[in-house]
């Protein structure tokens, strides 16, 4: 049991260093949560006010602080025993409740591909979540983004009770989805309340437009 705690802590505090936040600000001057429209301090947001080059940097760091502290882990610890949920889902938590950023952390989906890149092969969730957000991205595509992050990672944790039943790694992807979502609901019910729409590649099948509100960015990152 203590294995797998010590295992749950590395992984949160591996996931807790905001990488998308501090290379920005130490190496060009620029915090992110200030420059960006959501205030997010992810990497999708380094991109756009960074630039690439230190986009791609702080993708693959994020990507790293999930995949490595759970590939190590498994070095040592068991994907059965249900105590490795902990381990699985602590670097997204570590992320979303920064303790860096007092709690305020990021959205958590490039952690999320990290920690399920270091469970490979042991499980198929990494394809589990990257195929709706392929498809809900491309093919059948829901917007907004937040609500496509929410309904694909709802499939990932549905499919796996098909395909990986694990008892652990089903309460792991429970824990991420959750995580996830309560990271996204806040941007969907207020910046961009009752809106969504569905569509085939170009086609229109579905929308909603309800009223906006604007995101107040005081006291968010």
């Amino acid at each position: 049991m203590l294995t797998y705690l010590f295992w749950t802590v590395v992984s949160f505090f591996s996931g807790s260093v905001m990488y998308s936040y501090l290379i920005p600000k130490c190496l060009f001057g620029k915090d992110i949560t200030k420059l960006s429209k959501d205030g997010n301090p992810g990497c999708g947001n380094v991109f756009t006010c960074v630039g690439i080059p230190c986009g791609i940097l702080c993708l693959l760091l994020e990507l790293a602080k999930g995949a490595f502290p759970v590939w190590l882990a498994l070095q040592f610890v068991s994907p059965d025993n249900i105590l490795f949920a902990g381990v699985m889902a602590a670097p997204v938590l570590g992320h979303a409740f920064s303790p860096m950023l007092k709690r305020r952390g990021g959205k958590a989906i490039a952690v999320t591909f990290g920690a399920l890149i270091g469970l490979c092969p042991h499980s198929l969730l990494l394809f589990m979540l990257a195929v709706p957000m392929v498809l809900f991205s491309t093919v059948l595509r829901i917007t907004p983004h937040s609500l496509r992050v929410m309904i694909s990672y709802c499939a990932m944790l549905g499919s796996s009770f098909f395909f990986d039943s694990r008892t652990s790694l089903l309460i792991g992807a429970a824990m991420i989805t959750a995580t996830v979502i309560y990271r996204h609901m806040a941007d969907y019910l207020h910046r961009e309340k009752m809106q969504y729409g569905v569509y085939i590649f170009s086609l229109k099948i579905l929308e909603h437009n309800g009223n906006k509100e604007e995101l107040s960015h005081s006291g968010k990152a």
